[in-house]
């Protein structure tokens, strides 16, 4: 099969908080939408007073391609302002920079009942070599989720109730970064005491 001719014009973006770590398609493949998104985006970076945080993603020359950085309520358990960083593709980016919009106001029921093709709609599209980088953001909510019930509420039951991990599910598999996923395991081996 021959391998895809990228364009001249499609140009690397590099700033603290989107740093795109591969051309792997051209800038023609992304929706005007995505790319408006990621120029505009005022939610790089975290939002003072973040009391969440989380990063997933797909091995990539030792980056995680997508954190979520964000201040829940502990009162109300609702998204306040949610900030990101990315280190991936531009879906990988667009990703991130659209959960930053979509999560604040959101209780967690909310939050996790966003959907790929919610978010996809968002973005106007994604590459189709791109799609898994949909999947890292539903898998990005539950982890900043998580982090807020294990890390600062210490309600592992509780988070167990939400959701389960699924161990080598599409989404683990897919995710092969995953903060969450590494907590539990400590909350296990805590609990089995082999670490305090």
């Amino acid at each position: 099969m021959p391998k895809r001719k990228l364009t001249e014009d499609t140009p690397f973006l590099r700033t603290p908080d989107m740093y795109q770590i591969e051309n792997d398609a051209p800038i023609t493949e992304y929706s005007d939408k995505l790319l408006d998104l990621i120029a505009d985006t005022p939610n790089g970076g975290m939002p003072d007073g973040a009391n969440a945080f989380c990063s997933v993603g797909k091995e990539k020359r030792g980056t995680v391609q997508m954190q979520l950085f964000a201040v829940i309520d502990p009162e109300t358990e609702t998204f306040g302002p949610v900030g990101f960083r990315s280190h991936g593709c531009l879906a990988a980016i667009g990703s991130a920079a659209a959960l930053a919009e979509m999560l604040p106001g959101k209780t967690f029921a909310e939050a996790l009942a966003i959907t790929k093709d919610e978010i996809k709609e968002r973005l106007g599209g994604v590459p189709a070599s791109k799609m898994y980088t949909l999947i890292l953001a539903t898998c990005a909510v539950k982890a900043v989720i998580g982090d807020y019930l294990i890390r600062v509420k210490r309600a592992q039951a509780e988070l167990d109730e939400l959701f389960a991990c699924e161990n080598l599910s599409v989404d683990c598999i897919i995710t092969e970064n995953c903060s969450l996923r590494d907590e539990r395991v400590d909350e296990y081996m805590r609990a089995c005491g082999e670490i305090e």
